[in-house]
Formats: C-alpha cells, sequence, structure tokens
C-alpha cells in the first residue's frame, strides 16, 4: 500500500531523463575531457582549444558535467571531481570508464532502449543465447573489455571480503577477463586457478592475463558451464552470472561443483543479489532485468539453493555497496 507522503514529480522527471546524463558522460569519455581537465584547472576555451574542437558545445558539455557532479568549478574554470579523478581518468589505476564505453554504450543501451519490445517478446538484453553471442569474436572482445573496466575493482573488493588463502586450487566458472582470478591469485600467491568460459573470451582473457605476469598460476579451458565439464579444485568461483539462469539450471550446477570438491571445500557466488525484502539494492535489480532466463534472487534465496544441492554454513556478505553480494558455503 502506498503510503502517504506527497507525490513528487521529480521522481518521475529524474527517471525519464536519465539517460541524457549517461549520455554526457559517454561523450566526456569519448573525446576525453576528463583527461585533459585531470590534475589541472582549465576555462572552457582552454579545454576546447586543447581538444581541437569548438568552443561553443564544449562550454555546455562542462556544465553539464558540473552540474552531474563529474567536474568541478571555480571563477569560471573547471577541475575534476574526487569521483571523475579517480574512477573515470584513464591514469588512475582505478579507471573503469571503459565499461561505460564499451559494455554500455555498444552493448546494453541499444537494447535497453527497446525493453518494452523485448519483455513482450520475452527475450533478453542483448543475446537470448549467450553462446551464440560470445561465438562472435568482436561481440565477445567489446563486451569483455567493458567488463573487465568493471570487474577489476569487484575482485578486488571479493578479495577482501572473502579469504582466499585457504585454498590452492581454484575453477572460476565463467570468469570473463579474469578480474577476481587476478585480485585472487596477486593477494594469495600459494592459489592458482582455471577459468571456464567461451573461446573467444578466453582470448581476451589470456592477454588481460598476461599483462599482470599471471600465466604461470592462471590457466584457461573452453567450456559452457551449463553443459560442459570443468576440472576438481578445492574452490568454485561463480561471478556475475548464475542469477541469468533458472532456479533448476542453478541448482544443476551448484550440484556439480559440489561434486567436483574435496570435503572442506567451498563455493563462492557473486552475484546482483536482492535484500531479502526485495526493495533494492536499485542496481541489483536494474541489472537482473538483462536476464531472459533467470530470476531475481535475494541472498537468502541463494543461500537456500547451495544448501538444496549439499553445501552447509552459508555466509552472506555486501561485495559492492548498492550493487553486489556473496554467498559462501563449504562442502561438509
Amino acid at each position: 500500500m502506498a503510503d502517504n507522503r506527497p507525490a513528487d514529480p521529480n521522481l518521475i522527471h529524474r527517471l525519464a531523463t536519465g539517460y541524457m546524463g549517461t549520455c554526457v558522460l559517454l561523450a566526456a569519455l569519448e573525446l576525453n575531457v576528463l583527461d585533459e581537465i585531470s590534475g589541472k584547472s582549465l576555462t572552457s576555451a582552454e579545454v576546447a582549444e586543447a581538444l581541437e574542437l569548438d568552443p561553443r558545445p564544449v562550454d555546455r558539455l562542462l556544465v553539464a558535467l558540473t552540474a552531474l557532479g563529474l567536474l568541478e568549478r571555480e571563477e569560471g574554470k573547471y577541475s575534476c571531481s574526487p569521483e571523475a579523478e579517480r574512477y573515470l581518468v584513464k591514469s588512475s589505476p582505478s579507471y573503469f570508464g571503459d565499461y561505460y564505453r564499451f559494455q554500455v554504450r555498444e552493448c546494453l543501451m541499444p537494447d535497453f532502449i527497446r525493453l518494452d519490445e523485448l519483455i513482450r517478446q520475452n527475450r533478453a538484453i542483448m543475446s537470448d543465447n549467450w553462446a551464440e553471442f560470445m561465438s562472435d569474436p568482436e561481440k565477445a572482445r567489446v563486451f569483455i573489455l567493458g567488463q573487465h573496466s568493471a570487474s577489476q575493482g569487484g575482485g578486488r573488493m571479493l578479495a577482501r571480503k572473502f579469504d582466499f588463502s585457504a585454498y590452492r586450487n581454484m575453477v572460476d566458472l565463467a570468469g570473463g577477463s579474469g578480474a577476481c582470478s587476478i585480485a585472487a591469485c596477486q593477494g594469495n600467491p600459494e592459489l592458482k586457478s582455471v577459468i571456464i568460459d567461451f573461446p573467444n573470451v578466453l582470448k581476451v582473457a589470456e592477454e588481460i592475463i598476461e599483462k599482470e605476469g599471471l600465466s604461470d598460476r592462471i590457466t584457461t579451458q573452453p567450456g559452457d558451464l551449463r553443459k560442459d565439464d570443468w576440472p576438481e579444485g578445492d574452490l568454485m568461483l561463480i561471478s556475475l552470472i548464475i542469477s541469468g539462469y533458472s532456479k533448476e539450471t542453478q541448482l544443476k550446477v551448484f550440484r556439480k561443483c559440489f561434486d567436483k570438491l574435496p570435503s572442506g571445500g567451498a563455493i563462492v557466488v557473486h552475484d546482483f543479489l536482492m535484500d531479502g525484502d526485495y526493495k533494492g539494492p536499485l542496481l541489483s535489480a536494474l541489472y537482473n532485468i538483462t536476464s531472459v532466463e533467470g530470476v531475481p534472487l535475494s541472498g537468502e534465496d541463494m543461500a537456500s539453493l547451495l544448501q538444496e544441492a549439499g553445501f552447509v554454513e552459508p555466509v552472506m556478505d555486501t561485495v559492492i555497496p548498492e550493487y553486489t553480494a556473496m554467498v559462501a558455503a563449504r562442502k561438509p
């Protein structure tokens, strides 16, 4: 039942115009606006000159970026906000702007704009068949490069939340770019990992792993976790993928993980998990929309599925605040 608060039309307006802010951010990233301003205090004319652009649209763009909180303006000069400096400037070690440049712009936005049509047709964002989507080398590359830009931070946060030090052989199912394996192995020198994913995904992952100097400890094996086999290990990791499958498929995968683990082995599920009341987090609810098969699950629901597969003592924790959570459990 609705509460008694006054209706706020700005709630609707913010939702209806949210795409404008997204496009302003994408334009700033594509035009290297934030990289040019980083560490400086510049007028709009100076920014336009440096980027070889007409000063009038640049002036409008900088005003919009300031209103969005990505720039700060003082006496007619612009500088990057702390958030832009840390996360949207390419030279920053915490940069994840490529997620928006590649995955959001190229993969998600074209389908989200026609979400009503996809719902009527019971179809997924991007593709109904993930194996088919990833069979296209260029699509796979764009998607995984974008994903890696965002997943690096999530991988590091997961490595701080879950203690990987007790394990030696991890299987990273649908491990994508290898971001989680990289973070886990960097913090645990005795840990090795094998990433299971589609061949075109693994080509990109192998390049990234080599750059990190971890090719001797992180290996790859082509496979679809829904139907192909994978090695045994003492830890199974499934990050940001299982929520897209039906409960029947989830249970099948969890039971197979259980069989591949020794007594005392563990499973970690990191995903877009809802709160117990299903009122949030907002980003988890939005990312659940991208699936055609999956049903939004809370952490408690995911823990119950793991217990049904035979695991015990599930532990839930937030990984990325207001975004993702994990459930870890062990095989008795």
